[in-house]
């Protein structure tokens, strides 16, 4: 994968600051706040995944057996992503220079736009994630495969302890990225998933996901692309794209 384009939302990032309705309209200067965290945010962050694929011996209830390595205790996936043959799971961060950065301005006690970017590093390592994974799906259709949802470890379904076996396979540190006793991840903005992937994967358990993906001519999509309304006040702040280059992705397992 390379050469990928990041979009930030600044509907988003205000989503994440409390501006969840339509009638929550930020004043000119929350308008400003956010304009100054984003020209912050475009010089320090630092998109970074690494993804890889593992060969599926089976799928139980329980979790997904790797062939020559752990399972990984997701419970219910075939009842939602189907026959896999394919496990891939990816590490992405936006990198350590946000937070400091972040650490920085509370130093300061520049206490609003530390808050401000905080909020707009987490929209973009999701961002990021979701980025990677429809890559991912693009690449793989070409394949004739399908790819599913992805499933972090942390919610309900996959323990966070489970956190471990993920970095015990994925190369993590190749991109900066660790975990702590806790399982928590460092840097912080930093998300790690699996998805499924296989001829007959389930694409998703819902339509959201084909409603959120610029693929438009894909064979598979099952519902046009949403069509989000666009408050006037977003009128004079433009997405942030940052746009990327190659991963530290790993070949897939023979």
């Amino acid at each position: 994968m390379d050469n990928l384009s990041l979009e930030i939302d600044p509907q988003d990032v205000l989503r994440l600051q409390g501006y969840r309705r339509p009638s929550d309209i930020p004043t000119p200067d929350v308008l400003a706040l956010l304009h100054d965290a984003m020209a912050e945010a475009r010089r320090v962050l630092e998109p970074l995944w690494i993804f890889q694929e593992f060969r599926v011996e089976s799928v139980t209830p329980e979790g997904c057996r790797l062939v020559d390595g752990p399972t990984l205790l997701v419970r219910n996936l075939q009842e939602r992503w189907g026959t896999i043959a394919l496990l891939g799971l990816a590490v992405c961060t936006v990198g350590e220079a946000l937070e400091e950065r972040i650490e920085t301005l509370f130093a300061k006690r520049e206490f609003p736009v530390a808050y401000m970017l905080d909020s707009l590093g987490s929209v973009a390592v999701e961002a990021l994630a979701e980025t990677v994974l429809r890559r991912v799906c693009a690449e793989r259709l070409k394949m004739d495969l399908k790819v599913t949802a992805r499933e972090s470890p942390g919610y309900a379904r996959w323990p966070i302890e489970e956190q471990r076996k993920v970095f015990s396979l994925v190369p993590a540190a190749r991109i900066g990225v660790a975990i702590n006793p806790y399982c928590i991840m460092t840097p912080r903005k930093s998300i790690s998933f699996a998805a499924g992937i296989g001829p007959d994967a389930k694409m998703g358990d819902s339509l959201s996901p084909c409603q959120s993906c610029d693929m438009h001519h894909c064979a598979y999509r099952r519902a046009p692309r949403r069509q989000v309304s666009i408050p006037a006040w977003t009128l004079g702040i433009s997405p942030l794209v940052l746009d990327f280059g190659q991963s530290l992705g790993v070949p897939r397992t023979p």
